[in-house]
Order: structure tokens, then C-alpha cells, then sequence
């Protein structure tokens, strides 16, 4: 995208408003803080090229990224290390440095919470926005991420504790849900929205209450479900009064 012509650039804008299509955002999903240096900054660099590049076309309002895990694998999986202070400070470090060298642009960065890292629930999401006190730093919110066992049956208190914490620094925000499997072993997996345990009525109204319309991206389910998802959606939203723009 940074090697786009500026015709091209206004050739794809033009069709975005002709054909009333909106980007959510560019999505990273790398780890901020793997422990290889070659990674982390394989990384980081890409984070900081996808910041350059929507804040180029102008028609991306966010990059969403992840603090990341300790260890060699995914930036959502788990590591004994990932709770440590050492971590959180790594964690902050890490988004400091990005949001200081992409510092003067508009684009702002989204950062999402996900369950078997330190990054797993509202209050550290705003401890590390306090920290790096730069006001483009923003949240994506997902509450299926930041589901486990305690949670599990207490969707309304921690979709309320959320915004309640982190209000207008919600950006954007996911839609699956959460279910558990019936096994001896807890294994809580993502379904479709309506399907599992998430308070919509009480997500889709805390929404509706922030100072501007926000996107609700559904995702991590079978194409052939989208459908009754956004169905279940849009009835739900009209149940409690919540006008969706689509």
C-alpha cells in the first residue's frame, strides 16, 4: 500500500464512497514483545509501515495490534512469563515506541485484549493507557477474548466494567461469542453471536452510548453462519433500541 500512486489512492477512495464500503482497520497480529529481537522487530516494523500506510489513504481510522506473549509462539498464546512486572513494562515500552515513531499522524492504534497474555481484561487495558499516556492509543474491544472460567457466567458485569473503565477509548469493537463444551476438562470456544453466553442487549446499548457510531466487525465463524449472525445482530439492537447504520 505505501507503493500505491496517489491516482490509485483517490481511485479506491472514490469507490469506497460510491459503493458506501467503510475499512475498519489494518489488523497486526504479531507479538510485541517476542523474545526473539529479530521477530519483535519484524514486528514492530510492520506495525509501524501499516500505521504509514492507512494514515496515506487517509480511509483507515485504526491499526489494531496486540502486546503480545513472552514466549516463541502466537501473540495469543500462553507463557508462565506473561504476568510478570517485567512484561508489563516490556508491554508498555513496546507501544510507547510505536505510537512515538508514528507520532503526528491521525491514524490511532487499537490495541486487543486476548485471555492467556497480561493484556486479558479491562483493567489492564487501562493501566497501559495510563502509562503510555498518548491519547492515540485506543482500545479494540472483543469480549469473547477476555472470557475464562470466573467470567464465564458474568457477560453483563464485565462488558459493563468495560466500558465503565475505558469508555470513548473504544474505538472498534468484535462480535462472536462464547461457549462452553461439555467435557470434564473446561474448553470454552467462539461461536456465532447468539450462540453462546455474551449480554448483547447490554453490548450493543453501552455502544450506542459512546459520543459516535462505532464499527462491530463479526468475525471467527463459518462464512455460511455470517448471516444469522448479523441477523441475530440487528434484532437484538432493534429489541432494545439501538439503531445499526449498515
Amino acid at each position: 500500500m505505501l507503493d500505491e500512486t496517489e491516482a490509485e489512492i483517490n481511485e479506491l477512495n472514490e469507490a469506497l464512497d460510491k459503493y458506501d464500503v467503510t475499512f475498519l482497520d489494518m489488523h497486526n497480529t504479531g507479538s510485541n514483545i517476542h523474545p526473539n529481537p529479530k521477530q519483535r522487530e519484524s514486528v514492530y516494523r510492520y506495525t509501524v509501515e501499516s500505521c504509514k500506510a492507512a494514515e496515506r489513504f487517509g480511509c483507515v481510522p485504526m491499526v489494531t495490534t496486540h502486546t503480545g506473549n513472552t514466549g516463541e509462539g502466537s501473540a495469543f498464546y500462553f507463557n508462565e512469563n506473561n504476568w510478570t512486572w517485567e512484561t508489563r513494562k516490556k508491554s508498555v515500552n513496546a507501544m510507547k515506541k510505536i505510537l512515538k515513531d508514528t507520532a503526528g499522524m491521525k491514524v490511532e492504534l487499537g490495541v486487543e485484549a486476548t485471555n492467556m497474555t497480561a493484556m486479558n481484561g479491562p483493567k489492564p487495558h487501562l493501566h497501559l493507557i495510563e502509562e503510555c499516556g498518548d491519547p492515540r492509543l485506543k482500545v479494540c474491544l472483543d469480549p469473547v477474548n477476555i472470557i475464562n472460567l470466573s467470567r464465564y457466567g458474568r457477560s453483563t458485569e464485565l462488558i459493563e466494567e468495560c466500558f465503565d473503565l475505558l469508555g470513548e477509548n473504544i474505538i472498534a469493537a468484535h462480535a462472536k461469542d462464547s461457549y462452553i463444551l461439555p467435557k470434564i476438562s473446561v474448553y470454552i470456544t467462539e461461536v456465532a453471536p447468539g450462540k453462546g453466553v455474551i449480554d448483547y442487549e447490554t453490548f450493543l446499548l453501552r455502544l450506542s452510548c459512546l459520543s459516535s457510531p462505532r464499527t462491530l466487525l463479526i468475525e471467527h465463524i463459518p462464512d455460511e453462519e455470517y448471516p444469522e449472525a448479523k441477523k441475530y445482530i440487528e434484532e437484538t439492537a432493534a429489541r432494545v433500541g439501538v439503531k445499526i447504520y449498515s
